[in-house]
């Protein structure tokens, strides 16, 4: 799971959208992310050289990272799949399209707490414990469907079911009635549909809905976000509605004067019929980014930015909660005048 991490980072390469066919037809929900798309975008590579900007030093660190996993992430990964037939996240499958040094890769992982190698027809399955950031140890296991195609779950048998999927020999979503299926917009940079919600949601709209569908991308010079969603009333529709609302007369009232601002939030629509909600936002990529670097300058020009912590005036990096050890004990001063 790693690896959606270095996903912002990845280069123009071959697309890899969304296929539906490698997907089990009997999934409950599919994430998806075209790292190429997104890197395409002109939003997302005016934000990358921004970085690189303020950030010099980061290309040599990110030279650092290739030699250790192999790859450069920069350039190497297309494209990354997660689907679950159930709603528990901890069953999902993930497919990972990148090109890699499968020899040294297959190295790290030989050297992984209890690592093991098992045959499943002519694939070889690798299983090992997997410590996360916060400490749980997990079982992965991982496998080379293709040398440029990657297979990772928590266990054999969900790798082996995807690696049926993979070969047809078990039936993908393309091509069946499933609620998943359906063509995805050009341009799409993340797509994610469920059929069912998992009941442990925080999201306070998801606990009202049946199923939903996202898309947010970037085609031809427009950014757009797309949702579909059943709703368990139509009292959950008419409160969406309502909060939508309050939302866009919310950034009126903050931003009322920025016309650039307010013409992206003219661009956010919703509507219901029934249990049915759809909202759609469309707004110009060059409005998108100036807006966006407007606000990181204004944030550059607040009390303390520079001195190392944005959230510590007048303090030097080490020097004060947020970057040193006592931050973990006492939180960064709040800054009344920002909350929001």
């Amino acid at each position: 799971m790693a690896m959606a991490g270095v996903l912002g980072l990845a280069a123009v390469g071959r697309a890899e959208p969304l296929e539906l066919k490698q997907v089990a037809a009997d999934a409950k929900w599919v994430m998806h992310v075209d790292v190429d798309a997104l890197w395409a975008s002109a939003v997302v590579q005016k934000a990358y050289h921004k970085c690189l900007e303020m950030h010099p030093d980061a290309e040599k660190k990110m030279d650092m990272v290739c030699g250790m996993v192999g790859m450069d992430p920069r350039k190497h990964i297309h494209g990354v799949t997660v689907y679950g037939k159930d709603t528990n996240k901890e069953h999902g499958v993930m497919i990972v399209h990148a090109n890699v040094n499968q020899t040294l890769l297959l190295a790290m992982v030989a050297k992984a707490p209890d690592h093991k190698a098992t045959s499943y027809g002519s694939y070889e399955l690798h299983s090992w414990t997997h410590k996360g950031w916060k400490k749980e140890s997990h079982t992965v296991t991982g496998v080379f469907y293709k040398p440029n195609i990657m297979v990772f779950a928590g266990c054999d048998e969900a790798v082996k079911a995807a690696l049926d999927v993979l070969d047809g020999k078990s039936v993908g979503i393309t091509g069946t009635e499933s609620p998943l299926a359906g063509q995805t917009l050009p341009g799409s940079i993340f797509v994610a549909r469920a059929s069912a919600i998992d009941p442990k949601t925080r999201c306070p709209v998801l606990k009202q809905a049946e199923s939903f569908r996202v898309a947010l991308g970037e085609n031809k010079g427009e950014s757009f976000y797309r949702a579909r969603l059943v709703m368990k009333s139509t009292e959950a529709v008419d409160q969406v509605k309502v909060i939508t609302e309050g939302f866009k007369a919310l950034v009126t009232l903050q931003h009322g004067t920025d016309a650039q601002a307010m013409k992206l939030i003219g661009g956010l629509k919703v509507a219901g019929e029934g249990t049915k909600l759809s909202i759609r936002w469309n707004a110009s990529a060059d409005d998108v980014w100036t807006v966006i670097e407007k606000a990181a300058k204004k944030w550059a020009e607040h009390k303390g930015w520079g001195h190392g912590c944005p959230m510590c005036p007048g303090t030097a990096a080490g020097k004060c909660p947020f970057y040193g050890d006592s931050h973990k004990s006492k939180p960064p001063p709040k800054h009344e005048e920002d909350e929001f």
